[in-house]
């Protein structure tokens, strides 16, 4: 049997629409726990997913960054960048070697993107659609893994160094979700956010952030 407690504190985390409700005391307790048993089939007695609930309430008081998050916010700054594209590659050597190249197609003070995102086994470059013919043809075919196109970027500019904040990507992450908006790539760096999502979310992922930031 799981830990309900680490259960319930999950499900509530990874909801940010409940969070703000428990915060507020604007939910029925009894219900959400009815609700939680119902949907994710926890085995337990509903007076168990209750006490779950008042104690991550408890412990969440000293702990909530919530107001933190949302003064941020509300002195941040939104922007979009529409129209590209990004190529995943695989991470060797060859690759390494060849990537230098890339800068020489970027025209940076002219307002191009160029964002390269590295993890273990790979290398994601993102950049404007009208570099990829240009960009494939550096690297060999058996380096390329994937090309999306149609892509669009968010850029949330804070006035403060946000990785000294627990929740910032969680936050901002999980009001997306709860719009059926997927993000495809995302990074903090500092005081920036930046998020990646499909060109065709661009509209509604801009009105969230927008909701968020001037609501607060």
């Amino acid at each position: 049997m799981k830990n309900i407690q680490l259960e319930v504190t999950r499900l509530i985390d990874n909801n940010i629409a409940v969070r703000k409700l428990l915060k507020e005391d604007l939910i029925n307790v009894r219900a959400l726990a009815r609700k939680f048993l119902k949907e994710y089939q926890l085995d337990c007695s509903i007076e168990a997913v209750i006490s779950a609930i008042r104690r991550y309430e408890a412990g969440r008081k000293e702990t909530d960054y919530l107001p933190i998050i949302y003064k941020m916010l509300k002195k941040a700054k939104l922007s979009t960048r529409m129209k590209l594209s990004s190529i995943l590659l695989r991470k060797n050597q060859y690759v390494r070697e060849k990537l230098p190249r890339i800068f020489s197609l970027v025209d940076f003070e002219g307002g191009d993107t160029l964002r390269i995102f590295e993890v273990s086994k790979y290398i994601k470059i993102i950049l404007e659609e009208k570099l990829i013919t240009s960009i494939k043809k550096i690297f060999r075919d058996s380096d390329i893994v994937l090309i999306e196109d149609n892509l669009s970027e968010l850029d949330i500019f804070y006035d403060v160094d946000i990785t000294k904040t627990p929740g910032v990507f969680a936050t901002l992450s999980n009001e997306l979700a709860a719009n059926n908006i997927s993000i495809v790539d995302s990074m903090i760096c500092y005081n920036e956010h930046i998020i990646i999502v499909l060109e065709k979310d661009t509209q509604q992922a801009f009105n969230v952030l927008f909701a968020l930031i001037r609501k607060n």
